[in-house]
Order: structure tokens, then C-alpha cells, then sequence
């Protein structure tokens, strides 16, 4: 399975009050708390490990066709760039951008394809061109849908199939990775 998340950087410092009293707390655990204050750039370091949960989370969400419930806490992020939930871990890659952190999560090592954009493009129309392109199919055939769980599906030519993928968005960017 799969997931992504992305940080709008400038937004994010605007609109996240992370210093107040006790947010990092319910968020991170004393282990991540300690990787983020010993970080040169803490505020780097805290969106690297929030959009790396996020990720884990999604990937997580699908592979075991979960209900949406989030606890940040249960996803213990390790500076190698892993991510735990319990006894399952994903391994993520993360892209720091001047103006965005994306991070990736996959369960094992899979080839995927992922694109950002800043969200004037329509990011749901460039994921299926890739698919088109990738698979070699006309792109009319292809549309999306969410299972009751918020999963995003594939269908092709009225068949779902299994094609795992994630979307993201945040402030001024977007974002999608697919795995085919």
C-alpha cells in the first residue's frame, strides 16, 4: 500500500501555532520530540515527521481498509525514515522543497509514480493521464471514486480495479503518487 502527504511551508507558519503548550505533545512522542529540538531547523524537522505520519497513516488506512480515525501518536516516525504502527512499518520518502514538504509512504519497495503541483492545476486529471499513459489506455475510460472509507478507487472502462494510490493537497500545492 501507499500514502502521501504535503506541507504548504508558508502556510503552515502562518496558520500553526505548533509553540503553544502542549501541541507537540499530542502529536509526537518524547522520542520524536527529542529528533525535532535537537534538529538545526526544528521547524523543518517537526513538518518532516508530521507529513511522514500522514503518510503512514494513509498507507496504513488502505492496507487494512481502515475507518478514518487518526491518533498522530500511534505513528512513531525514526529519523531513517521509517514509520511505526505497532508492529508494521513503512518506509518513507521525503522531498523538502523552499516552499513544501512531501512525504511518500510505501510497506515494502514498490515502483511508484508521483507528481506535485501547484494546486491551480488540476492534479485528479494529471493522475489520469499518467494512468493513460502508463497503462496504455485512452484516458476517457478512466474515473475515480472513494469506497465508504474515504479510499480513492480506479475504475476502467466501469471496472474497478485494484491500483494503489494516494492524493494530497495543502495550501498552494497538490499531489499524487500511484503505484502501477
Amino acid at each position: 500500500m501507499i500514502g502521501n502527504d504535503i506541507v504548504d511551508l508558508q502556510l503552515a507558519k502562518a496558520q500553526s501555532n505548533w509553540q503553544r503548550r502542549g501541541w507537540l505533545q499530542k502529536i509526537f512522542t518524547i522520542q520524536e520530540q527529542q529528533y525535532i529540538f535537537a534538529s538545526e531547523k526544528i521547524e523543518l524537522q517537526l513538518w518532516q515527521f508530521w507529513s511522514m505520519k500522514e503518510a503512514a497513516y494513509k498507507a496504513h488506512q488502505r492496507r487494512f481498509n481502515l475507518s478514518r480515525r487518526y491518533n498522530p501518536k500511534n505513528f512513531e516516525c525514526t529519523p531513517n525514515r521509517e514509520v511505526y504502527v505497532g508492529n508494521y512499518s513503512y518506509k518513507t520518502h521525503t522531498e523538502t522543497q523552499k516552499e513544501y514538504v512531501y512525504s511518500i509512504a510505501v510497506v515494502s519497495d514498490v515502483d511508484y509514480h508521483s507528481s506535485v503541483y501547484d494546486k491551480a492545476m488540476n492534479t485528479r486529471s494529471k493522475l489520469k493521464e499518467t494512468i493513460s499513459e502508463k497503462l496504455n489506455i485512452d484516458s476517457s475510460l478512466i474515473y475515480f471514486t472513494k469506497n465508504s472509507r474515504g479510499i480513492p478507487l480506479v475504475h476502467i472502462d466501469q471496472k474497478t480495479i485494484q491500483l494503489p494510490l494516494s492524493l494530497t493537497h495543502h495550501g498552494k500545492y497538490s499531489a499524487f503518487v500511484v503505484s502501477i
